[in-house]
């Protein structure tokens, strides 16, 4: 499992180093508190965000909800409410000399946690399938995600911690009705073309990543764009955040949040659309079945 602090970026521009450092010092010792009283084992506390090695899927599950509501009771800073996104995934691991844990199953639960919204818990068909039936009772379907490295797409599952939640429906896609949506993305002589099955595109300045660009502004990972239930989503994962030029709206910039790609646009990194060509093109095309 690993947990999360939302909007940390958010929290330093706003409250200030000092105030923000100490408000999330005071998360990661409240996600520590509940992750061990539910026989969690801290693997590594990575700036922001915890990854924790559990037992069994239930104890993880449990101690995912007793950290959202533990979290969502501390004061909020500079007006800011804290909050947390968490990602876990059950399966085998590979443990190292140090107690570090490596494989497919950390990737995925990192992956997992990415995708996740401020209070949201996120998990897989795997895991759904390790819990006991009064869990399974309080985990609702959402959608099958591409993941790199994977034939089949992975089925997401979230887990609903709050009574009352206002939920949105999540609804089933007649397949007359669906439309099939290409999306292509274009940066300098970089032309990538996605389609539902695609695996999601990558963008920033590290060299693994799918499109490479050179803007010193841009992070090492700055974006990702994933097809999702017949939409492609952008996720920042930036420092700076994500300038977004939409035809016909008015620009925004995207931080650390996730937006659905449509239309025509542009994307940079540091400052608004200009003519530069530190800038990436995207294009929805999309034919009705």
């Amino acid at each position: 499992m690993f947990a999360d602090v939302s909007g940390s970026t958010r929290l330093y521009e706003v409250a200030g180093d000092a105030a923000a450092l100490a408000a999330i010092g005071a998360c990661i010792r409240v996600m520590t508190a509940c992750a061990c009283a539910s026989q969690g084992r801290i693997i590594k506390a990575i700036g922001d965000e915890i990854m924790v090695l559990f037992p069994s899927a239930d104890e993880a599950m449990l101690a995912a909800v007793d950290i959202q509501h533990a979290v969502s009771q501390l004061a909020p800073v500079s007006g800011i409410p804290m909050s947390v996104h968490i990602g876990l995934h059950h399966g085998p691991i590979l443990l190292d000399a140090s107690g570090d844990v490596f494989g497919d199953t950390v990737n995925l639960a990192a992956r997992l946690t990415a995708l996740a919204s401020r209070g949201q818990i996120i998990t897989s068909k795997d895991t759904e399938g390790h819990l006991s039936a009064s869990l399974r009772q309080r985990i609702r379907s959402l959608y099958p995600i591409k993941v790199r490295g994977r034939d089949q797409p992975v089925e997401l599952f979230e887990l609903i911690w709050q009574e009352g939640t206002d939920l949105t429906l999540v609804a089933e896609m007649s397949p007359r009705s669906v439309a099939c949506a290409f999306l292509t993305l274009r940066y300098r002589d970089t032309l990538v073309e996605m389609s539902a099955d695609s695996a999601p595109v990558t963008v920033g300045r590290d060299g693994s990543m799918t499109i490479v660009v050179s803007d010193r502004r841009a992070s090492r990972f700055q974006a990702m764009v994933e097809p999702r239930a017949g939409r492609y989503v952008l996720i920042d994962r930036s420092s700076n955040g994500t300038h977004v030029n939409i035809d016909g709206e008015e620009a925004f910039i995207l931080r650390r949040d996730e937006v659905a790609l449509r239309s025509h646009g542009w994307l940079t990194f540091g400052e608004a659309v200009g003519d530069s060509d530190e800038r990436v093109e995207f294009f929805l095309q999309t034919e009705r079945g």
